[in-house]
């Protein structure tokens, strides 16, 4: 199996979606992944999701969908027994995930400074809400705030809805995985030059670099971005989406010469519905509003599904705006094999989460470990760090670990 990370320890103090799930990916990679939680109530997405005996036991779905893998151990970081366990952890992990306001994590102690004292080598990774500096650094933010912050609410919508937000926290899951990356990177760097690193994730740049071009275009240009509902970001007359009979919608994307030509021989039944003219894209353009209402007469005298399956039987990229229940029980899901069973023996309940987010050579995922219940792990965790039995039945009488 392709594990290259199994050599690494991670301790990751993140809650929620974001941090959690770039550790989620490590931990496919190899990587160990020590979850130190507050000792309150752990990571506050225990209590979410939509199963209310899972929620009511601090095992909700939201926390299922990014913590198998992994170990948990109670921590409460605000007590200096606490402080100091975390440091002999510390002394020893290669990794560190933090996703605390910034400052605070340097409040309690462990500063980038202290903690490569400790550690020479250490990475620590702090994924935040827009950053370590800046005017806006000490702002914390969930991802519908990211979304109106970093302008896509501006750009998502029509001019009669007004701005909307992206239907997914993709933002947070987006920053998961570029913390991810950049941790891979990091421990690659390694092997060249030993010395400790501190990475700065932000779920603000990261929205930012995911509408690299919007942006750029704001930049370097007088253009005023608009939103574009449903149209293509492209501009090609002949992309966006359309009705069919059925009324579901149906996007195309025939942006390029061969594919404007496929998508009318696939269409229109005689060539006179598309003269000579309009394989001129500067004709094309001028007239756009009469192309697509010819383009959407024709596609809604059937169905979606009928039109997705001829249109790519001749090469031009169309698809029926599905829901998620279509696409969770389509072929092409299942033969992905992205998604897979996290078993909860306690509550004799499955969950389908999701794996690595890339293949390697067509291989399989292993089993996965369910996720920790809230401090399951504590006792084994201290012991493999060298703790005695003494000192750790001293921590759980005192709760400071447990």
């Amino acid at each position: 199996m392709f594990k290259p990370l199994k050599d690494i320890t991670v301790l990751d103090l993140t809650q929620v979606l974001a941090g959690p799930f770039g550790s989620y990916q490590l931990s496919f990679l190899g990587a160990k992944i020590i979850k130190i939680e507050n000792p309150d109530e752990g990571d506050w997405a225990r209590k979410g999701g939509d199963d209310k005996e899972l929620s009511d036991n601090l095992m909700g779905t939201s926390f299922l969908v990014q913590n198998s893998n992994k170990r948990s151990i109670r921590l409460d970081l605000k007590n200096n027994t606490g402080k100091s366990i975390f440091k002999r952890l510390a002394i020893k992990a290669d990794v560190i995930i933090e996703n605390m306001t910034p400052g605070k994590f340097a409040k309690l102690g462990f500063s980038f400074d202290n903690l490569k004292k400790l550690n020479p080598k250490i990475i620590l990774c702090s994924i935040s809400a827009y950053g370590q500096n800046g005017d806006l650094g000490v702002r914390p933010a969930y991802d519908h705030v990211i979304q109106a912050a970093s302008g896509i609410m501006s750009t998502t919508g029509t001019n009669i809805t007004g701005p909307l937000k992206v239907g997914a926290p993709y933002i947070d899951y987006a920053t998961g995985l570029n913390a991810a990356f950049a941790i891979t990177a990091a421990i690659s760097n390694l092997q060249k030059d030993e010395t400790a690193q501190w990475l700065d994730v932000s779920m603000y740049d990261t929205s930012l670099m995911l509408m690299s071009s919007l942006v750029s275009t704001s930049i370097n240009s007088d253009v005023i971005l608009k939103p574009k509902g449903n149209e293509a970001w492209s501009g090609s007359p002949s992309s966006g989406c359309f009705e069919a009979s059925c009324g579901n919608l149906l996007a195309i994307a025939a942006n390029t010469e061969s594919q404007f030509n496929m998508l009318c021989k696939t269409i229109f039944e005689k060539k006179e519905n598309y003269t000579e003219k309009w394989m001129d894209i500067n004709y094309r353009k001028k007239n756009q509003n009469i192309l697509r209402n010819k383009i959407g007469l024709v596609i809604k005298t059937n169905t979606a599904e009928f039109w997705e399956r001829k249109l790519n039987d001749n090469f031009v990229p169309a698809s029926k705006v599905k829901a998620f229940k279509e696409v969770v029980f389509e072929n092409h899901f299942k033969q992905r094999k992205n998604w897979i069973k996290s078993y909860l023996e306690k509550y004799e309940k499955s969950y389908m989460v999701p794996s690595l987010s890339f293949k390697v050579n067509n291989s399989k995922i292993d089993k996965i470990t369910p996720p920790p219940e809230l401090g399951q792990n504590t006792a084994e965790i201290l012991e493999e760090f060298n703790f005695t039995k003494f000192e750790i039945k001293e921590f759980f009488n005192k709760k400071v670990a447990f």
